[in-house]
């Protein structure tokens, strides 16, 4: 059985955890006038690995050790408003709201809720796994991205492009907090390239799929208002990748991140791809349907939908089709999204 916790009550259990609760005095709950929470108190925060809460301007994001079931339970809180020093949000599962106080003793972040106070710590090292099973009863993912044209292999740090920049992206982003925004809680499945990324050499030929696909989490960075996706090379962060023709497929099982306990078929979704080309090849290549020698661009890149997020339960078999050829940006068939398919394993 799945328990939706509150945010006190996973404050509960950390407590537990801990053998008591702390001994830092509560923090008062008067409010002040209406204002941003402020930058101070954003970023991601721990007590150990028992839990951690990301904050940022107007979300609330948990993850708490169950002991019992040897997982972490997410949750996601949405904001409604604020004070320069407290946050009331809803708990998108519950949908039920409450307030969080926040205050800074030194390098400890203090926060406060129904008369419970913790002590958090700025949090280093952050991936927290294994993830508790789904709330909707999902136990894995299959997304079938479909473009118009993808060739068997594609060209990785090249000379013509900078070092430290994107060559190629491809991504299905879950608006998982549901505020029709990427933002802190989300999560992104994700094949991304940064030149001189991995230890091919270059100008080195590879097929999308070898590059191999992540979970990459959106987390406010620390003390700034800017929301950073961060992965990591650890076992539980690497997705299934495999290419056959123009279809790439992503495959993942949902205990490999706390927050995918969220995603089921009406998450908003959003697939987007970059491919960044400079001073493309004029050669033609043989049994190529598209390639560098038909692009006058540089960049490249396609939306699904151009803009705002869909849900795949609104579409029959969860099968999204695009309009082909209506990039955003260039013109590479390489990222023209044709359609994308969806398959949640219950």
């Amino acid at each position: 059985m799945i328990k939706k916790f509150s945010f006190s009550v996973m404050f509960c259990a950390v407590l537990a955890g801990c053998g008591g609760s702390s001994d830092v005095a509560e923090q008062g709950t008067e409010k002040v006038s209406s204002a941003t929470l402020d930058s101070k108190f954003y970023g991601v925060w721990s007590i150990d690995t028992l839990a951690y809460v990301a904050i940022s301007k107007d979300t609330i994001t948990t993850f708490a050790f169950d002991d019992e079931r040897g997982c972490y339970e997410s949750g996601l809180f949405k904001g409604d408003s604020s004070t320069q020093t407290s946050l009331t949000s809803t708990d998108i599962q519950t949908g039920e709201q409450s307030t969080s106080n926040f205050d800074l003793n030194g390098d400890q972040l203090i926060v406060e809720e129904d008369g419970m106070t913790l002590s958090f710590m700025e949090a280093g090292y952050f991936n927290p796994y294994p993830g508790c099973e789904s709330f909707y009863g999902v136990t894995n993912v299959e997304i079938e991205v479909e473009l118009s044209y993808l060739p068997s292999y594609a060209t990785v740090n090249r000379d013509a492009q900078s070092n430290g920049y994107i060559e190629y992206d491809y991504g299905i982003n879950f608006d998982i907090n549901k505020n029709d925004v990427m933002d802190s809680g989300d999560v992104s499945i994700r094949v991304r390239h940064f030149k001189g990324a991995g230890d091919y050499p270059n100008n080195h030929e590879i097929s999308i799929a070898e590059l191999g696909s992540n979970i990459w989490t959106h987390i406010p960075k620390y003390q700034s208002d800017t929301i950073v996706t961060m992965t990591t090379d650890e076992h539980n962060n690497i997705v299934q990748l495999t290419q056959a023709d123009n279809i790439l497929t992503f495959n993942f099982d949902i205990t490999q991140n706390p927050l995918l306990a969220h995603i089921n078929e009406d998450t908003p979704v959003q697939i987007s791809t970059y491919l960044s080309y400079p001073e493309p090849e004029p050669d033609v290549i043989d049994n190529w349907q598209d390639g560098p020698w038909n692009w006058s661009s540089d960049k490249h890149r396609d939306y699904l939908p151009d803009e705002g997020f869909l849900q795949p339960n609104f579409f029959s078999e969860m099968v999204i089709d695009d309009a082909v050829i209506d990039l955003t940006e260039g013109e590479s068939m390489w990222v023209d999204i044709k359609s994308v398919q969806f398959k949640f394993t219950k």
